[in-house]
């Protein structure tokens, strides 16, 4: 099962390559660690696959990323909703949480239900009684 993750991975990164080249853009090195990056994880944003990308080449600029990124969505194979994924992969769908970026560029992933109890904690700390419900969150 594995191998054929993988299998199906390197035909879809060789596929998105081939259709680089046709449409006359270039095949970096940057930009197949890039997608490999958008292959291999469910990403949320462009600060994160650049923090990945950062820690296999710490020559890669965030301006690579997001110019990668737009040139997938530009093609029409980037999924434009969060999780950032290629279209057609059902990995994204998967369930709610978050993802907490640190500056030593160390990536922390929550489950919805960590996210939640982190939450509820934080409301408690305010004052705010246990049985307190959440309706929605607006980050700013």
């Amino acid at each position: 099962m594995q191998d054929e993750r993988v299998a199906g991975r390197e035909q879809e990164k060789k596929q998105i390559l081939d259709l680089f080249r046709e449409k006359g853009m270039r095949v970096t090195r940057q930009r197949e660690l890039i997608l490999d990056i958008v292959l291999e994880n469910e990403c949320s944003c462009c600060k994160e696959i650049y923090y990945r990308a950062a820690k296999k080449d710490k020559n890669i600029g965030i301006a690579t990323v997001y110019r990668m990124v737009n040139a997938l969505s530009e093609l029409g194979l980037f999924r434009q909703n969060l999780p950032y994924c290629l279209t057609g992969r059902d990995s994204c769908e998967s369930g709610n949480g978050c993802k907490i970026f640190l500056k030593d560029q160390n990536v922390v992933e929550l489950n919805f239900e960590e996210w939640r109890k982190v939450l509820l904690r934080a409301l408690e700390e305010k004052g705010y009684s246990d049985h307190v419900e959440i309706d929605h969150i607006i980050l700013k």
